[in-house]
């Protein structure tokens, strides 16, 4: 893909929607969503209120809090919506009559500065200048068309901060680390890392009734306590109530909001972290890492199983420019037959996930 010459922001909104929201003109402006870039657009403009159809919130930083069927539709909406869903919320407030919508990537890049940009935004534009032959090098090991597309895309809306590079990708998280060239046969063995509330592994032992074992990952004491209830009809199912990592040992995490969960010396929740090497001890098939930035610790932690097994890796590379091409020198330095495929799973910056695919399946 060839970015060199296009735009920092290539947005098809008015160049003026900056400065006309952030002044006091008459007009009704209003941002979507109560989140932290919400608070962001407030800080700067004079908001009349906030939209938001889930929260029983009625005021928020001392403005009303509405309805969509409440707000006039000769009004000004900036779409605070980012991470799953963001051109769902752009569209409907369009469906509403609204008469003018930016989403939050672009108001932020019309700012210059003022508004803080995502740094899945920012860290990418850094990163791609100073790495481009690393990410023409993984693109050019993508095996298949659409995965190739994929890659273009994410890599034109992360360089642009143009939401409509990703407007053919759907929230389909379901299908996330399922597609027809992950094959499965009976016996598979699961590594769920960052297995969360269940929902993975209960996808995989839909598609593979006939699994032989699942190895579960959580550190989470309370999300693990819903796994549980979530799979109590599942068979053999190890539940290790642990984060997978490069060592054995107690870490801290800051929890938050998509981006902002990760591991960190001032995070406010300790957890404990293995390597999967040291806490399983038969061969695996297939394993699963979404680990908020921690994929390439954890696959350094599972280092003789890859060697060993040569198993199935759908590995999220979502979290961290350098993920879409550290996580794959990582792997292919251990062995190199693997096919490497490419998919997103939402309308946001959130959950691409990359395949590692044995050569021999």
């Amino acid at each position: 893909m060839n970015t060199a010459s296009k735009p920092a922001a290539a947005n098809s909104a008015p160049a003026d929607f900056f400065e006309r929201f952030t002044r006091a003109d008459g007009v009704k402006h209003y941002v979507l969503g109560v989140n932290q870039y919400a608070e962001a657009v407030a800080r700067v403009a004079p908001v009349d209120g906030f939209i938001d159809e889930y929260t029983d919130l009625t005021t928020w930083l001392g403005k009303p809090v509405l309805r969509l069927n409440q707000i006039e539709k000769d009004c000004m909406v900036v779409s605070a919506v980012t991470n799953s869903r963001p051109r769902t919320g752009v569209e409907k407030l369009k469906a509403a009559g609204v008469n003018e919508v930016m989403d939050y990537f672009a108001f932020a890049d019309l700012s210059h500065g003022a508004v803080p940009q995502l740094e899945c935004i920012t860290d990418m534009r850094k990163e791609y200048t100073t790495n481009t032959a690393k990410f023409e090098w993984i693109r050019g090991l993508l095996v298949d068309d659409e995965s190739r597309q994929v890659f273009d895309d994410i890599l034109r809306f992360r360089l642009e901060a143009n939401l409509a590079a990703i407007d053919k990708y759907d929230f389909c998280v379901d299908r996330q680390y399922f597609e027809p060239f992950v094959a499965f046969s009976d016996g598979e063995v699961f590594v769920d890392g960052g297995g969360f509330d269940g929902f993975t592994s209960l996808e995989f032992a839909k598609r593979c009734p006939g699994y032989g074992g699942i190895h579960f990952f959580e550190p989470g004491s309370d999300t693990l306590v819903l796994a549980k209830k979530n799979m109590q009809h599942l068979h053999g199912v190890t539940y290790h109530p642990l984060g997978l990592f490069d060592r054995n040992t107690t870490l801290s995490f800051s929890s938050g909001d998509g981006s902002a969960s990760h591991i960190s010396e001032e995070g406010n929740v300790k957890i404990e972290v293995a390597t999967l090497d040291s806490v399983v001890n038969e061969p695996v098939t297939f394993i699963k890492l979404d680990l908020e930035g921690a994929e390439i610790a954890a696959l350094t932690g599972m280092k003789q199983h890859i060697l060993d097994d040569h198993p199935k890796l759908a590995v999220a590379v979502y979290h961290y420019p350098t993920d879409f091409w550290k996580i794959p020198e990582y792997i292919l330095s251990l062995r190199n037959d693997y096919r490497i495929h490419l998919r997103h799973y939402t309308e946001g910056w959130a959950e691409t996930i990359m395949f590692f695919i044995p050569v021999d399946n």
